[in-house]
């Protein structure tokens, strides 16, 4: 059941390549069915592989500490995003659902990719790859997020490049931590090419789509 969800989002993914040249916002169901997704395919591959229990614990604790992290973001002032009805219904009507569902998916893919690619990195190597994957999701992403979906009204790192390097250092580290609560994949990899791994370049590939085409409007 996992590699046709993987495949189902990556279609999805590779139909919102036209997105950035629509008006910001532009079919805003779009977003709800891509995140959604996106979650399920993250839950699906790490059930596949290490049971529905060991799925449930690292969901739950990527999702609350994202969220947590979200909340106090909000809470405490400089590095608040303003978020926008774009980003989805909201928990206690304050916080959005899909912003901490995305980067509990994004952090799978980042991991997969890792497991991947680098199969005898180590734990803490593992978790360091993982957080530099994750990171660069999210840098590639905020033009698309913000300018061509209207997830949220001003910068979500602050006024100007320190407030953003900031966010996501805060959001690596967080990623270098929680990469540790995956399950250990000690299956041999006799193909590298994983749908996981695909997943992650189509979706930094419809994020660099979006910043190329903020310099065409």
């Amino acid at each position: 059941m996992t590699y046709p969800l993987w495949l189902l989002f990556i279609g999805w993914t590779l139909g919102g390549l036209l997105l950035p040249f629509f008006d910001r916002g532009a079919f805003d169901w779009w977003d709800k069915v891509w995140v959604a997704l996106f979650a399920v395919a993250a839950y699906a591959g790490i059930a596949a592989r290490s049971g529905l229990s060991s799925a449930r614990v690292c969901a739950s604790v990527v999702f609350v500490s994202f969220a947590a992290a979200l909340a106090a973001a909000v809470l405490c002032g400089p590095l608040a995003p303003h978020f926008t009805p774009q980003a989805g219904p909201k928990i206690a009507g304050v916080f959005p659902l899909l912003p901490p569902l995305l980067l509990f998916a994004l952090l799978s893919a980042s991991e997969r990719v890792t497991a991947d690619i680098f199969p005898c990195a180590g734990r803490a190597g593992h978790a360091a790859w993982t957080a530099l994957g994750f990171a660069i999701c999210v840098v590639n992403g905020l033009a698309f997020l913000e300018k061509t979906r209207g997830w949220w009204v001003e910068n979500p790192g602050g006024d100007g490049w320190s407030g953003a390097v900031a966010m996501t250092t805060v959001l690596a580290c967080a990623a270098f931590a929680l990469a540790f609560v995956y399950p250990v994949d000690s299956r041999m990899r006799l193909n590298r090419l994983s749908a996981g791994l695909v997943a992650w370049l189509s979706v930094n590939g419809l994020f660099l789509v979006a910043n190329f085409a903020m310099f065409l409007k």
